[in-house]
């Protein structure tokens, strides 16, 4: 008997990156990673260094900047966390709208910005 296990970040319409320890030194693995699905408006990121920081995504309603519609972070090597629809309220994302997202190293607030419609 084979088991399927869904990963929503495996499965990921989209997928972010922070910046690495190491200021983004080809070769060395991103601090974080981040994934967007569209579908159930599945929101997951992943610490992937063992460096002391933890990672932080800010989702906005349209472009990266004023105040989030909602943050959550996770810290710990491998240690991943994820927000979606399901959850409801602030969770549940507008269709055919631009979603913003800020994905930081935490605590020193190394960030990368990315939008991307979500039509589904």
């Amino acid at each position: 008997m084979v088991l399927a296990v869904a990963n929503s970040a495996v499965a990921a319409d989209h997928t972010m990156h922070t910046g690495d320890a190491w200021g983004n030194v080809p070769g060395v693995d991103w601090s974080g990673t981040g994934f967007f699905n569209e579908h159930g408006d599945v929101v997951t990121i992943k610490d992937n260094d063992a460096d002391g920081r933890g990672v932080t995504m800010n989702v906005y309603i349209g472009s990266p900047s004023g105040s989030p519609r909602y943050s959550f972070t996770v810290g710990g090597e491998g240690n991943t966390a994820t927000r979606k629809a399901s959850m409801g309220g602030k969770f549940n994302l507008p269709e055919n709208t631009r979603i913003g997202f800020k994905f930081c190293r935490a605590p020193d607030g190394e960030c990368k910005d990315y939008t991307f419609l979500n039509d589904h």
